[in-house]
């Protein structure tokens, strides 16, 4: 929280409506008659804040319908009537309803300077104790209004109502001074061309012309946002543009700068589309931008709010470093839970961004807001009547608490007072610096910056539960910026294959990317990057159809591994480097994606090694690829013959298979040898039949004369058995 926890007196919730009716709704009071007298005008007053026993000095222009010469007799009536303490009565003194007179004074005009044939010159003195014919008398301090009346022979000839802001003198309370800040933003649109320039039109250099004369002019610290973006267009912009931002960099670096994306981007719809590493980074070069531009930091703290913010939005920027945002009470008023008129606008208020998350919120002026935008040909009377109001809302805050004894004890210094027109865009110049000029040497006001005004200021608390507050924020608004992140990332995909296939230095690699970086900006319409993000798919289309494969689609392999040249060609006009890719079935590569920069409009021989695992026809696919991997064109289908075991491969294998061959004949008679005498070594006329009398023959019959137990030898003599 910044500040402390303060109540508020029970007159708060009526002040803004009251201040409301008093400024435009509420009917002129009935008016003394010489209030359909012509008015004189107010050239000087000096001082405004007068001492208690000071002089004031006026000159006053008389309408060019008078001739004093005709009116020898003519008299200027100086009334002095009671002190207004409230707004209200400040504004109703304006209209013509003047309190109980206090005191008048009767200075003959022929004793009056003439700074010119038009112009009254007068002095009036002041005094406090004692009433005299020859003085003022202003008893207490206070504002007095003051009527200055032109009169002959008892008419009203012209006359003028001002005000005199009476100090305190060394006996009287001193007045404890209010802050009062004010707060501006430029409205001139960021526009990017189709050249990719920021437009620096007529309108724009009118409005930089304006704060320039602003920032000069001002005596008092202004809080201003101004879109890094524009500030280095008006820079480029010729000589009158240099000179213009020269003037814009010292008035800047006087005055309080607001930190802005470096092209405009709405926090709401970054957050949003979960961009918020996005937003946090163009914040950052945006602060670069001006720090570079002004030579001095700006700031984060304070943000304006001058269109709709989501609680995603508000959150964003409270974790960049927001702690005061700053709004209109139009766009507060319809705000969720906001309440409206009966605010008092000189406290702070919170807007909840998130559960348990509240960023405090300032409120421009209700009042003093039309004032500002509005010319003058009045500066002295205008600014007398803005700081009138300002001290009248001084002393209502003063008497807005009481202690028990009936004594006013408000605090003005917990309260602030943002002035600023009623969409903050920038006021009058010449209104502004009679305003400006005198809130400078006012006593009893403090002109401080919003940051200052933000951390001083108390929150505003309703009565019992005494809770402060808090109001919410739209869960959407229109618009969106999810299909420009897309298109961005698709292309920034395609951009960083493509930038692979070219040199390191080619330019156009830059600007791809920057070129992509601005996409979800405001400052380029919906058919720019529709537009834009055509023409860069074109590029890439291009470069990656630039490269051509040159080779025949169906090769021989004659040996188990074999090198195969593949023929590339780039018509495009600088060197391009692609990943060759083959893959076959039957087919290694060993040494795998093989990259190859192919000069412009020239070929390129990549050599591919090949191994073959065994003898056919197979299919083998080429592809070129990015050398991060992104396929270029459809792949190429080639054919592969494979005859890698011909020749004397077919030999070796002969020789191999007679070998065997071989080995088997001589096992087969080897064994059919084995056999047969085994046979014969059972039929042996030496071999028993196995039961001790040599008889060979079998008990069952079966070695009979057939022979069938002889030996071999035995089995096939023509002798006679022995």
């Amino acid at each position: 929280m910044r500040g402390g926890r303060r109540r508020a007196g029970p007159l708060v919730a009526a002040v803004a409506l009251c201040l409301t009716l008093a400024a435009g709704l509420a009917p002129p009071h009935p008016a003394a008659a010489s209030a359909l007298a012509p008015k004189m005008g107010l050239v000087t007053q000096t001082p405004y804040s007068v001492a208690a026993d000071g002089t004031i000095e006026v000159v006053l222009s008389v309408p060019s319908t008078i001739d004093l010469a005709a009116a020898p007799n003519a008299t200027l009536v100086v009334t002095a009537y009671r002190p207004v303490t409230t707004r209200v009565e400040v504004s109703e003194a304006q209209t013509g309803d003047l309190t109980r007179p206090a005191d008048s004074v009767d200075l003959p005009v022929a004793q009056l300077g003439h700074p010119a044939a038009d112009q009254l010159a007068a002095t009036i003195t002041l005094e406090t104790t004692t009433r005299t014919p020859p003085a003022l008398q202003l008893p207490k301090a206070g504002l007095y209004p003051v009527l200055f009346e032109l009169q002959n022979d008892g008419d009203v000839l012209a006359e003028l109502t001002t005000f005199v802001h009476r100090l305190p003198s060394a006996t009287e309370p001193a007045e404890v001074s209010l802050p009062v800040a004010i707060a501006m933003t430029t409205k001139s649109p960021v526009v990017i061309d189709d050249d990719a320039l920021v437009v620096v039109d007529e309108a724009t250099l009118t409005e930089m012309t304006r704060l320039a004369d602003l920032l000069e002019a001002s005596p008092v610290p202004i809080t201003v946002r101004v879109p890094p973006a524009l500030l280095n267009a008006v820079a480029a912009h010729g000589t009158d543009g240099a000179a213009l931002a020269a003037r814009l960099a010292a008035g800047l670096a006087r005055n309080d700068l607001i930190s802005s994306p470096r092209y405009p981007l709405d926090p709401s719809q970054a957050a949003a589309a979960g961009q918020h590493d996005l937003y946090t980074q163009w914040l950052r070069d945006g602060e670069d931008d001006l720090t570079a531009f002004t030579s001095s930091l700006s700031s984060s703290d304070v943000v304006i709010m001058d269109g709709p913010l989501t609680p995603d939005g508000g959150s964003l920027l409270r974790d960049l470093g927001a702690r005061l945002v700053v709004t209109t009470p139009k766009i507060f008023d319809a705000l969720p839970d906001s309440t409206g008129i009966f605010t008092d606008l000189s406290q702070i208020v919170n807007i909840r961004v998130a559960s348990g998350e509240t960023v405090d919120l300032a409120i421009t002026d209700r009042e003093l807001a039309t004032t500002l935008q509005r010319h003058t040909t009045t500066p002295t009377l205008t600014g007398i009547a803005v700081i009138t109001h300002l001290l009248a809302y001084r002393q209502e805050i003063v008497d807005s608490s009481r202690d028990l004894s009936g004594n006013a004890n408000g605090n003005p210094a917990r309260h602030g007072v943002t002035l600023g027109t009623s969409d903050l865009s920038l006021p009058q110049a010449d209104t502004y610096r009679a305003i400006a000029t005198l809130l400078a040497e006012t006593p009893g006001l403090e002109p401080v910056s919003l940051e200052t005004l933000g951390i001083r200021t108390d929150h505003l608390v309703l009565p019992p539960p005494h809770n402060e507050v808090t109001v919410g924020l739209p869960e959407e608004i229109d618009g969106t910026i999810e299909g420009r992140i897309a298109t961005a990332e698709g292309l920034t995909a395609t951009a960083d294959g493509t930038a692979g296939m070219l040199p390191a230095d080619d330019p156009r690699i830059e600007a791809w990317q920057q070129t992509i970086s601005r996409f979800p900006t405001s400052a380029l319409t919906d058919a720019q990057v529709e537009a834009d993000a055509a023409d860069l798919q074109q590029q890439f289309d291009t470069i990656r159809g630039s490269v051509e494969v040159t080779s025949n689609s169906s090769f021989t392999l004659t040996g188990r591994t074999t090198t195969m040249p593949i023929r590339l060609y780039n018509h495009g006009d600088v060197p391009l480097t692609v990943k060759v890719h083959m893959d076959s079935v039957k087919l290694t590569f060993p040494d795998g994606d093989i990259l190859v920069t192919i000069p412009p409009q020239s070929y390129s021989a990549v050599d591919i090694k090949i191994e073959a695992r065994t003898n056919n026809t197979f299919g083998v696919t080429l592809t070129v690829l990015t050398p991060g991997g992104d396929v270029l064109g459809e792949p190429v289908q080639m054919t592969a013959n494979v005859n890698a075991l011909s020749g004397m491969a077919n030999l070796i294998t002969g020789a191999l298979l007679l070998v065997v061959l071989t080995w088997w004949v001589r096992h087969v008679r080897q064994s059919r040898r084995a056999h047969a005498a085994t046979a014969a070594a059972a039929r042996h006329p030496g071999r028993g039949n196995g039961n001790g009398d040599g008889d060979t023959g079998s008990t069952d019959g079966t070695n009979d004369a057939s022979g069938a137990g002889l030996s071999p030898d035995a089995a096939t003599s023509t002798l006679p058995p022995s």
